[in-house]
């Protein structure tokens, strides 16, 4: 698997970037998950799968400049008619006000600031404030609303983005 969260460091706040998934996605539909994320094809080099989801799902193409790799992070988790069991090769992409084109696997963009996230990932908050991409709109997202990620896995992401 290929994971990228898409940052925009460029103001006093740290903006990380989600897609709700579709609502025809067989795996949690609705529900808000990485920036980008899929499969890497046999014999795909790591890099050309992770150029080609972040590009099918939200229409970005990758400048390898602003990608900084995270590190290769198991995923492990059972659920009751789901089995996770993966290692994810994890990248941070800083853009400025990125513009997305999404593709028929996501619904929509939203924006999360990182004093947010930490408090969804680290507080044990109930919900947390959400904002349109155009942060024109804010409105409340329920933990029970985002996929499924190991704790070690989002504190990793949380402890990359706040260095």
């Amino acid at each position: 698997m290929v994971h990228c969260w898409i940052v925009d460091e460029s103001s006093n706040e740290k903006w990380i970037y989600f897609q709700q998934r579709s609502y025809k996605k067989k795996d949690f539909p609705g529900l808000y998950d990485i920036s980008a994320a899929g499969h890497v094809e046999i014999g795909e080099k790591i890099e050309n799968a992770l150029k080609r989801e972040v590009k099918e799902e939200i229409g970005i193409e990758i400048n390898f400049k602003k990608l900084r790799f995270v590190g290769s992070i198991r995923e492990k988790f059972n659920l009751s008619s789901f089995l996770n069991n993966e290692i994810c090769e994890v990248y941070l992409y800083n853009v400025e006000d990125p513009k997305f084109n999404i593709g028929f696997e996501v619904e929509k963009m939203v924006k999360l600031s990182f004093s947010e996230f930490k408090k969804l990932v680290l507080g044990g908050y109930d919900h947390i404030i959400a904002f349109s991409t155009d942060g024109k709109s804010k409105f409340n997202i329920r933990a029970h609303e985002f996929c499924v990620h190991e704790e070690e896995y989002l504190r990793s992401i949380i402890d990359f983005i706040g260095k």
